[in-house]
């Protein structure tokens, strides 16, 4: 039973000889058919094949009909079984291999006589075809598989480190715009392994799936919220957001209800935010500043020697101002020991304490920016520096923020929703900052202790870069503290008479804009950055006690969990969500961190061969601990190490064998209080009004008209005590004004006029009745209907 041009082989006898011998012609077609047409796909695809394979000269697979063939079907029958079969596995090892050769080369090549290598044409059709099924199998894989990813920006090292993971990327419309237009014919042709080709033509196939990992930027919408990809934001309030300056003075004002020692605390310069119009902090800034006047005086006289401090001849200062620096010190200490309520009780000042303050204000402005000389002789400015030594000494134990405050009173102004140093200054003149303010009310301007005594390398002022990453989790909010960091130098040597950003502000986004000094310390690099290695170096070349790191990473810790902490109540707890933020630290002259900023996006450039290291490290540990470690718990995580882990699942579900319960005992309040007896007066009220019924019209009954015989029959009844149940007649029925009537009537006092007299003297006759009575509801209505 062959079809034309096609001789059944032994296979196919075998198949025959299964049927039965009585069976009939349609038996017969059921059992040749199936063959038939097995016969005729493994034709076509052969054919197919062999011109596939031939256009790229790749050998045909052996044809088992053919004479050569015989011999191996002979040798290999016991093998590969049946000649059907062994047919069918050697197509398809060669069928395999020539779809790997395939995706594998660009075009192919053949040797001619001569010598001479000539290129085949490209792949045609059936290329293109074999290339998409293989693309759209790793398409779907990685669907199936949870890894798609999306890449915003300019973020490689995020995108090697997850297309070495297996992962796939859909590309943002912004990446390849031109290739991006091509059509998918032509993406085939050009797409090779590892190009931006292939990279487009999958990101089609995928745009209609959702991205299972997402770096994007701040401002960004998040897509795909409905399958929880991993994504780079943590969404909090506007007001508690710290990667902004009004969050973090935000977190700043709660931190201390969180705070332990040891584990989470803030250590960060007082603020005011200036930017609005709540005048109470505006106050609290100008008392703020004059408190921080009169220290700064007494910093003053102590940084100097007695004989630069007078002039007992031509000097301008009188001491009186030396003894209220002193007196407000001493305030500030009972305030900060809560030795009176009364101290910490806010007092609108006098016009004499106005006067003093004014003139006290003007005169040590002259003292601190002129140099300005006290009329004292020696001895009595010795006693004077001693007295500021000890008070400053007790004031600064009680607050230590304190202590980065200098003899110069400087604030800096920074826009509550900028970053990279836009838009900051620094001022020193209460006028000036409140000037400032007022006229930038759209910057919203957060006014900030500038810190006077920071700690110098070289004479330099730098910061700290340390990485946080923060990760939500099923049930868990984890903070990450990178081990690693560098430090980011001034261009300038520090110093407080110039005010210049070049000098005070070391961003490096500030800092490249200008030339390094010349009298700079030459032991300081030239591209500004220090790795910490460098750091450890140096607190070992100036002495610094051995734990000294362990001691400033301790303190990067806290600060870190306590914005955190503070901010928790207001964040969006979105499982698989991420952050990795930037944050700014200083330190004062013990060593101690204070936290600057904290930024949402850093900067990750490898601007220099400092962050050409840690920058890309720092990602890669990212990706460890976002993708990796959910998948193992035991992956490592890198240079980042878990700080501080908060569980905040909650059981939302009811609970059906254990509902709720409240067990507690009922509160009896004023148990032993006597209980007091009616007067005749209410008592036979309380009779009257239960015993009518309010009428919903406005006619009056009979009972409108004689009142006095209702309460005399009410009060024989109550004297016989004739149950309520014997009564048989129907209630009276009164309106609302005869209800009122006969309240005022039977609760008025003695000398009341009652409704029937229509006293035109009433109003002035209530000036004698009880106030209380004369406030009640019944008298006021009374009043509106009866007094004239």
């Amino acid at each position: 039973m062959a079809t034309k041009g096609h001789p059944i082989n032994s296979g196919s006898k075998t198949s025959l000889q299964m049927m039965p011998s009585g069976s009939t012609s349609n038996n017969r077609a059921r059992y040749v058919n199936p063959v038939t047409k097995i016969r005729s796909l493994i034709h076509n695809l052969d054919s197919e094949l062999g011109l596939l394979c031939g256009q790229c000269s790749v050998r045909k697979p052996p044809q088992i009909g053919s004479n050569i063939n015989v011999s191996i079907h002979n040798r290999r029958q016991g093998e590969l079984g049946s000649g059907a079969n062994a047919q069918q596995r050697i197509s398809s090892h060669y069928y395999q291999e020539s779809i790997n050769k395939l995706l594998a080369r660009t075009s192919s090549t053949s040797t001619s006589g001569s010598g001479t290598t000539t290129r085949m044409p490209l792949a045609p059709d059936a290329q293109k075809r074999q290339m998409w099924n293989v693309y759209r199998k790793r398409v779907t894989d990685a669907y199936r598989n949870r890894k798609i990813f999306t890449v915003h920006g300019n973020y490689h090292t995020v995108r090697r480190a997850l297309l070495r993971r297996g992962w796939v990327e859909k590309l943002p419309a912004s990446r390849y715009t031109n290739l991006q237009s091509m059509s998918e014919d032509s993406l085939l042709e050009n797409a090779r392994k590892g190009n931006d080709y292939e990279s487009v033509i999958i990101s089609k196939m995928i745009n209609n799936f959702p991205s299972f990992f997402i770096w994007q930027g701040k401002g960004q919408r998040d897509l795909f919220s409905e399958v929880r990809p991993f994504r780079n934001r943590v969404r909090r309030s506007h007001f508690m957001d710290f990667s902004t300056k009004v969050g973090l003075v935000g977190c700043a004002e709660q931190e201390s209800w969180y705070r332990e020692d040891g584990v989470c605390g803030m250590s960060y310069p007082r603020f005011y935010r200036l930017g609005g119009n709540s005048v109470e902090e505006r106050m609290a800034f100008i008392d703020d500043y004059q408190h921080t006047q009169a220290r700064s005086l007494l910093h003053y006289i102590m940084e100097h020697k007695p004989a630069e401090l007078i002039d007992t001849d031509n000097g301008t200062i009188m001491s009186s101002h030396l003894d209220l620096a002193l007196t407000k010190v001493k305030q500030m200490v009972r305030q900060a020991q809560h030795c009176s309520l009364d101290d910490a009780r806010a007092k609108p000042p006098t016009p004499t304490e106005v006067v003093e303050t004014h003139t006290f204000m003007v005169q040590s402005a002259e003292v601190l920016k002129s140099m300005a000389k006290f009329r004292v002789n020696e001895t009595v400015m010795k006693e004077y520096i001693r007295l500021a030594t000890q008070y400053i000494g007790q004031i600064e134990a009680l607050r230590p923020d304190y202590r980065w405050d200098g003899s110069r009173n400087l604030w800096i102004l920074k826009p509550g929703y900028q970053s990279q140093g836009i838009g900051i200054v620094i001022r020193n003149s209460l006028d000036e900052i409140l000037q400032w303010t007022s006229s930038n009310q759209s910057r919203k301007y957060i006014v900030q202790k500038y810190i006077e005594r920071p700690y110098l390398v070289h004479r330099t002022k730098f910061d700290i870069r340390q990485y946080m990453l923060l990760t939500i989790g099923e049930s868990k909010v984890t903070v990450w503290t990178y081990r690693n960091c560098y430090l980011r130098f001034s261009s300038q040597e520090f110093t407080m008479d110039d005010l210049r950003e070049s000098i005070h502000l070391t961003n490096n986004s500030v800092q490249k804009r200008y030339k390094n000094r010349l009298s700079r310390d030459p032991r300081l690099p030239s591209h500004n950055m220090w790795s910490l290695d460098q750091f450890k170096n140096h607190l070992q070349e100036v002495g610094a006690p051995e734990n000294t790191w362990a001691k400033i990473y301790s303190g990067f810790k806290q600060n870190m969990v306590a914005v955190v902490m503070a901010s928790l109540d207001e964040t969006e707890l979105v499982k698989n969500a991420f952050e990795l933020y930037g944050c700014d630290f200083m330190l004062d002259e013990h060593y101690n961190p204070i936290l600057i900023e904290v930024n949402a996006t850093p900067d990750l450039s490898p601007s220099t061969e400092v962050t050409a290291k840690i920058c890309p490290a720092a990602i890669k540990d990212c990706i460890r601990v976002v993708v990796d470690l959910a998948k193992n718990p035991l992956a490592p995580t890198g240079q980042f190490e878990r700080a501080f882990e908060i569980n905040y699942s909650s059981n939302k579900a009811p609970d059906v064998q254990h509902p709720l319960e409240i067990n507690g005992k009922q509160m009896t309040i004023f148990e032993d209080l006597p209980k007091l007896k009616n007067p005749n007066r209410t008592r036979m009220l309380h009779a009257i009004l239960s015993n009518v019924k309010v009428s919903g019209g406005r006619k009056l009954d009979k009972a409108n008209k004689a009142p006095a015989r209702v309460i005399k029959a009410t009060a024989f009844a109550k004297k016989k005590q004739v149950p309520e149940q014997q009564h048989a007649g129907p209630k009276t029925i009164l309106s609302s004004t005869t209800r009122e009537n006969l309240a005022l009537q039977y609760t008025a006092p003695k000398g009341f006029p009652l409704p029937e007299r229509r006293m035109g003297g009433c109003c002035t006759f209530s000036k004698t009745l009880c106030p209380h009575f004369r406030n009640s509801k019944i008298y006021r209505n009374w009043s509106r209907n009866h007094c004239h």
